[in-house]
């Protein structure tokens, strides 16, 4: 199957990934044990995620590759990591610790801010994991989807990860694919039975605020946990098209985005949802909040767009990049972008 999850698929993933899967050949089986090439080039190669361990920077993106700054994406490093299976996201949670998820069910860690990687887990256990969920569930429906990923092999991707904090993690990704640790990732627990997804609908973003946690996908698809993770049911959602992010704002509000602009803003959890005027028409792919309280999107357009009302409205910032972004993180001296051309150090944004 080509492409991450090609034809039927395609142009429903989130922003980073579909724009840059559009026009990569698959990879083969072996890629997912194949460390990453060291390459000169890497700093200009696809980038799907960029975050901050502390005050560096780490990017991630194809190939498995995983770059590295401490001047604020002035200079770059490359890391070694096992894989050459593309990398869709990136999380730490300390100035140590991270997780980056990404192709053919790869999970890998890092101890040391990103220099060093390990693999935590791959899509042939992930499945095997998934079954064994769905078989204690006696879900007949999970049975029969686990199944398929039995089947298929390490060949569906994970989209996102949250971190409850520095030991509990889920993951989540495409056809209800979603796993827990409670350690650190050493050992993992299929969720899919735990989610209200009869439809097996792609899992895109996750996101959380104090003990309530809260998934993004395709199709509008939004869900909600109010048992710290145990259990998500489904929220009428205010838009039918596909979610791409979930922003956790300072104030306890929610910031929902995804197709053709579309942004809605939640203050009670997902009970009531107000659309929100993202000032653009195009698709987002990722989103910041500043330390001095303002909030970012970054479109597939290249466009900066910024709200100083806590997401409530959006306005461009002049600066463009005029290529598809992908990801965008606060460094300690400006913004580093994420695109499908490379990772990118630009100034803040004119207050």
């Amino acid at each position: 199957m080509k492409v991450k999850y090609l034809l039927a698929l395609l142009g429903l993933f989130i922003a980073a990934s579909n724009l840059f899967a559009a026009d990569q050949p698959p990879l083969p089986a072996a890629a997912l044990d194949r460390p990453a090439l060291q390459s000169p080039k890497s700093q200009n190669m696809a980038i799907l995620s960029v975050t901050r361990a502390g005050d560096r920077v780490v990017a991630v993106g194809e190939r498995g590759i995983v770059l590295y700054s401490d001047d604020s994406g002035q200079t770059w490093t490359q890391a070694r990591t096992p894989t050459s299976a593309t990398l869709t996201a990136v999380r730490f949670a300390n100035d140590k610790r991270g997780w980056a998820v990404g192709h053919m069910g790869i999970v890998l860690h890092t101890e040391d801010a990103g220099v060093t990687w390990v693999k935590q887990l791959d899509g042939i256990e992930a499945a095997r994991l998934s079954l064994e969920a769905a078989q204690q569930s006696g879900d007949e429906r999970a049975i029969r989807d686990a199944q398929y990923l039995i089947k298929d092999g390490a060949d569906k991707p994970f989209f996102d990860i949250c971190l409850l904090d520095d030991n509990n993690l889920m993951i989540i990704g495409a056809y209800n694919l979603a796993l827990r640790s409670e350690n650190g990732g050493q050992r993992w627990t299929g969720w899919q039975t735990r989610i209200d997804n009869p439809r097996a609908l792609h899992l895109y973003a996750m996101q959380t605020i104090g003990t309530t946690q809260f998934i993004a996908g395709e199709q509008g698809l939004l869900l909600r946990s109010d048992d710290n993770g145990q259990h998500f049911t489904q929220l009428e959602s205010p838009y039918h098209g596909s979610w791409f992010g979930l922003l956790a704002e300072h104030d306890g509000s929610l910031l929902a985005y995804g197709l053709r602009g579309n942004a809605y803003l939640t203050t009670d959890l997902g009970n009531h949802w107000q659309q929100v005027n993202s000032g653009t028409p195009v698709s987002l792919a990722a989103d910041t909040e500043l330390e001095d309280g303002r909030t970012l999107l970054v479109s597939q357009a290249g466009e900066i767009l910024v709200s100083t009302d806590n997401g409530l409205s959006f306005s461009r910032s002049p600066k463009r990049l005029r290529l598809p972004l992908t990801a965008v993180t606060e460094a300690p001296d400006g913004l580093v972008v994420g695109s499908l051309r490379g990772v990118h150090a630009i100034p803040f944004p004119a207050e």
